[in-house]
């Protein structure tokens, strides 16, 4: 039976650059009929809507919920930490992203900083700095938001395309995935400019206030990330305005929250426990050096050679947050499980929605 959440979901695929042969292999691999697929593909308008069906899944959810609780929140969260190396290990492009947009968002930040020293509308007094132009400066802040939000949510988006391809069965390089979020430049865009605007109003508030009110916006701006924490995916798969996207996004928050925060803390641990075996392997070269009288030029090689590899690691840590994100989200939305992935662990983050 055609229903409307293949309807849907053919749809989504298909704004998202996904090609008919992919979406129809995913469907059969799902236990849908080919005639109910076909149809669809060709091109299928219900006269009235059809009643909806979820597509067969290897385990239930609550053989999953329970294959989680045994093996607990911690350990599932690593292995999910672990089988999102795996996918990044087929599409190594996708680091490109986060390295290009951490260039690209330092120098939009590097360019706003010389822009408000030759403005004026800062100055120091008594070693405190002083707005004394609240007009320019803000309007200034706002430009520097929109640019940077814009920059760091394309280059996410570019990530994500590629990363959907991969779960979807497909197989597509920076290029395409480029593509993919220049396609929708124009809707970037427009959230670019929400965000811009709730950034200038949680610093208003925090610029105007003292104490409890800097708090309250500190408390608002850490919200507005988290229901925005899956932006990117929502702003390149569903076909809906920028406002709904922001919706769409608390929603799978809101039904993944407790492995989104246990991932996040437990690559925030695995990080810094890497980076501080960087720092002691690294003080421990130079003592090396030191005792065998070693030149300046090797301190300089060496140190260069440090700050390379925890530059890298910081890429492959960030790329593998998207990976993650991308994960939970294809499966909260669309009921798609990657092959990379377990099914038990991904069916067990998910909670379902109580109506």
């Amino acid at each position: 039976m055609v229903t409307q959440e293949l309807l849907d979901y053919v749809q989504q695929q298909k704004n998202a650059g996904v090609t008919d042969a992919v979406i129809r292999q995913n469907l059969q691999s799902s236990g849908w009929q080919p005639t109910d697929i076909e149809a669809v593909l060709g091109g299928y308008v219900p006269d009235a809507p059809p009643a909806t069906a979820t597509p067969p899944t290897a385990m239930s959810r609550e053989a999953a919920t329970t294959a989680v609780a045994q093996m607990g929140k911690f350990k599932a969260s690593w292995r999910l930490f672990t089988q999102s190396l795996r996918l990044l290990k087929k599409d190594k492009e996708v680091m490109w992203f986060p390295v290009l947009s951490a260039i690209t968002v330092s120098l939009a930040a590097v360019a706003f900083v010389v822009a408000l020293t030759f403005s004026g509308f800062v100055t120091e007094q008594d070693g405190e700095t002083v707005i004394t132009n609240e007009i320019g400066f803000y309007s200034l802040l706002f430009v520097a938001y929109v640019i940077i939000y814009f920059l760091a949510t394309f280059f996410r988006v570019g990530l994500t395309a590629i990363v959907c391809e991969r779960i979807n069965g497909g197989d597509i390089g920076f290029k395409a995935g480029f593509g993919r979020a220049s396609a929708i430049t124009g809707k970037i865009f427009v959230w670019s400019l929400l965000a811009g605007t709730v950034g200038i109003i949680l610093q208003f508030i925090a610029n105007r206030s003292k104490g409890l009110g800097k708090l309250a916006a500190w408390l608002l701006g850490a919200a507005w990330n988290i229901v925005t924490m899956f932006i990117a995916p929502t702003l390149l798969l569903d076909n809906v305005s920028v406002w709904k996207s922001v919706k769409n996004s608390a929603n799978v928050f809101k039904q993944t929250w407790g492995e989104t925060i246990i991932m996040n803390v437990s690559l925030y641990v695995v990080s810094r426990l890497v980076f501080m075996f960087y720092v002691i392997a690294y003080m421990v070269g130079l003592i090396a050096l030191f005792s065998v009288g070693a030149g300046t030029i090797t301190y300089i090689v060496a140190t260069a050679i440090f700050f390379i590899v925890v530059l890298f690691t910081s890429i492959v840590f960030s790329s593998l947050t998207e990976i993650f994100k991308v994960a939970l989200y294809s499966y909260a939305r669309y009921g798609i499980i990657a092959e990379d992935f377990s099914p038990e662990l991904i069916l067990g983050a998910i909670r379902e929605d109580k109506k």
